[in-house]
């Protein structure tokens, strides 16, 4: 079989993502670009992208794109830095340039950063300058994508030599680790290509390797639950994640598949494609299946067990690439692999199963939390009684279109408005998101309503459009600009407040959803949000001596606690 990797599809393919984002979000195409960009470097929803991570513009130094990820607690931050260009090729002038944005970044005086007129582009170099000097080079990870609609494996030389001499500079200063890539139609199509299909049964008869007269398998029971370990080949495990429809063995897998490009997966490809494949289950961690049940036939002629709704919870990554591996007759034969099955009817034993067995990949807090009882509740009563998709699990609903695409609320996003409206918390939901699923779950997730949660969402999404507008205005102040696009969740924390006077919760239902039904309907909230932008606007103002950096001093708690006391005083 010949792989055939036709770049003008992919280009088109890419194409035509661009202009579903220009269409929704009412962007141009370049900008819709950047945004696509900016969600696959973030695996986030286009429209999730925050008004401050967008440095396009005047005097940008050829970065469009910062996102910084800073988790005060372990003193590290990962930086995220792009320059996304919507043609067709990678040119080695951008190269230089970024190199010299770069440099603007993290070695240009200050005195001469002030001077620039980009205010985003200027806050976010100094937030990197603080917290370099905060966490030290050796606590920081850096990015860098040039990213483009080209095909990276026609660099030239020239812009190879050009990006050894970035790499080279950068890569000797001290940080955690620092990194330049090039992301082409080929890398960001294999990294769109992939979504989670909606839970669908899987019954499945698998063969096993089995010999009556040593020791081959292991069954075991106890309560609700029995288990069996066991051995299977490659090309087995390969035929049941082949089952239609694709890929729904995996729909209570915590995460979908990462792609072959990723150092677990190559590896994976290589032991079962070489010479190392008879070794492949001594260096492989195995496969987990859970199931309602399982009967295993021990006729030695032809021993299998047959599987009903089964559903692969960890190993993901191993199955699919076997199975592409086997697709494109490059499995070997001889690759065996540990499988261990656990059939039982106790739901929370399958969460602990899922959580407790994905361990290969890095997966985020959230994935862990996906399959968590509440948020299955949570799925369930959004969609039935208020008819909106609550994506607890990553990319979820990305096959959703049209009117549909916009009742989509992202966990991460509402569990944030959440904590910063109802619980009174905007500093905390703007800079510990990975606290969300740690420090803040209970908090968030065991006490909010469900209406609570979208109506928080609403008001934080008008605050975060109105936050990407503001950065177009003309004659507004640099005060009203920064507190627009940096104060978003202060600003939706005021506006909460104003709206229902704090009183949010399962004793006030039917006022909540009133809300709800109203913003639904096209309810004005210009007014509200006006309010609420003075407000911060204010109290800003009488910081901005103390706290000069916008984002350090909107992630302080000092910003909220000051922002309650005078919402809940007659300061306003």
């Amino acid at each position: 079989m010949v792989d055939v990797d036709n770049i003008k599809i992919r280009q088109t393919w890419i194409g035509e993502e661009t202009d579903a984002i220009a269409s929704d979000m009412n962007v141009s195409n370049d900008d819709a670009f950047m945004l696509l960009s900016g969600s696959i470097l973030l695996d986030c929803p286009a429209d999730e992208i925050i008004a401050e991570d967008i440095v396009d513009g005047g005097q940008d130094k050829q970065i469009d794109f910062i996102h910084i990820e800073d988790d005060q607690d372990k003193g590290y931050a990962s930086i995220i830095i792009a320059q996304c260009k919507n043609g067709n090729g990678f040119s080695s002038n951008i190269a230089i340039q970024i190199k010299n944005g770069l440099d603007w970044v993290f070695e240009v005086p200050k005195s001469e950063i002030e001077n620039i007129p980009n205010t985003t582009f200027k806050q976010k170099i100094f937030e990197i300058r603080e917290l370099r000097q905060a966490y030290g080079p050796a606590n920081i990870d850096v990015s860098v994508y040039h990213i483009s609609k080209g095909d990276k494996s026609q660099l030239s030389d020239e812009y190879l030599a050009e990006a050894e001499k970035l790499k080279q500079k950068y890569q000797s200063l001290g940080f955690r680790s620092f990194k330049f890539d090039q992301l082409g139609s080929h890398e960001l199509v294999e990294l769109l290509n992939y979504g989670i299909r909606a839970s669908r049964t899987v019954d499945i008869d698998i063969p096993v390797i089995y010999d009556v007269n040593r020791p081959s398998l292991m069954q075991f029971a106890q309560g609700d639950t029995k288990s069996i370990v066991c051995t299977v080949s490659g090309q087995a495990l390969a035929v049941a994640a082949s089952q239609e429809p694709r890929d729904s063995i995996f729909d209570l897998n915590v995460r979908p598949y990462y792609g072959s490009g990723g150092k677990v997966n190559k590896e994976i490809w290589s032991t079962c494609t070489d010479d190392q494949s008879s070794r492949f289950w001594f260096l492989n961690n195995g496969v987990t299946m859970v199931c309602d049940s399982f009967d295993f036939n021990s006729d030695p002629d032809a021993p299998q067990i047959k599987v009903l709704n089964a559903q692969i919870v960890n190993g993901c990554q191993t199955t699919v690439t076997l199975r592409e591996a086997y697709e494109k007759n490059q499995l070997r034969e001889d690759t065996k692999v540990l499988l261990r099955i656990y059939s039982t009817d106790n739901p929370n034993l399958v969460e602990r199963i899922t959580l407790t067995t994905n361990n290969q990949n890095k997966i985020t807090d959230r994935d862990l939390r996906a399959n968590d009882p509440v948020q299955r509740d949570i799925e369930k009563i959004m969609h039935d009684k208020y008819q909106y998709f609550y994506e607890r699990k990553n990319k979820q609903h990305r096959h959703l279109r049209g009117s549909d695409k916009k009742k989509v609320v992202h966990s991460p996003k509402a569990a944030q408005a959440y904590l910063a409206i109802v619980r009174f918390k905007p500093a905390n939901a703007r800079g510990y998101l990975n606290a969300i699923w740690s420090d803040f779950y209970t908090e968030i997730f065991e006490n909010a309503s469900v209406v609570d949660l979208l109506v928080a969402y609403k008001i934080h999404q008008y605050c975060h459009i109105k936050a990407l507008e503001g950065k177009q205005l003309e004659n507004v102040t640099s005060l009203e600009r920064d507190c627009r696009v940096y104060g978003v969740f202060h600003i939706a924390r005021a506006m909460g407040f104003a709206l229902v006077e704090d009183k949010w919760g399962h004793a006030n239902t039917s006022k909540i959803e009133e809300l709800f039904t109203n913003i639904c309907e096209g309810f004005d909230l210009e007014t509200y949000y006006i309010d609420a932008l003075h407000i911060v606007m204010a109290m800003r103002e009488k910081d901005q001596d103390d706290y000069q950096v916008l984002a350090m001093y909107f992630k302080n708690t000092h910003s909220h606690r000051r922002l309650n006391s005078i919402l809940r005083s007659d300061e306003n």
